[in-house]
């Protein structure tokens, strides 16, 4: 495996494995949004991480 390329603003590539059926997805809905699948990836993984419980709270309801 190829090591990852480095980027002067400290950027991380990261590699995924997605089922087909999301890619399709991404691809359509970042066209849609006239916009890249990496920019929709980070909104999208930065929103979900937004709304995550703190790890304190789900302790408390298990």
């Amino acid at each position: 495996m190829a090591r990852p390329r480095e980027y002067p603003d400290g950027r991380i590539t990261k590699a995924l494995r997605i089922p087909p059926e999301l890619d399709e997805q991404l691809k359509l809905s970042a066209k849609e949004r006239g916009v890249s699948v990496n920019v929709l990836i980070n909104a999208a993984l930065a929103d979900y991480l937004a709304r995550l419980l703190p790890v304190k709270e789900l302790l408390r309801t298990v």
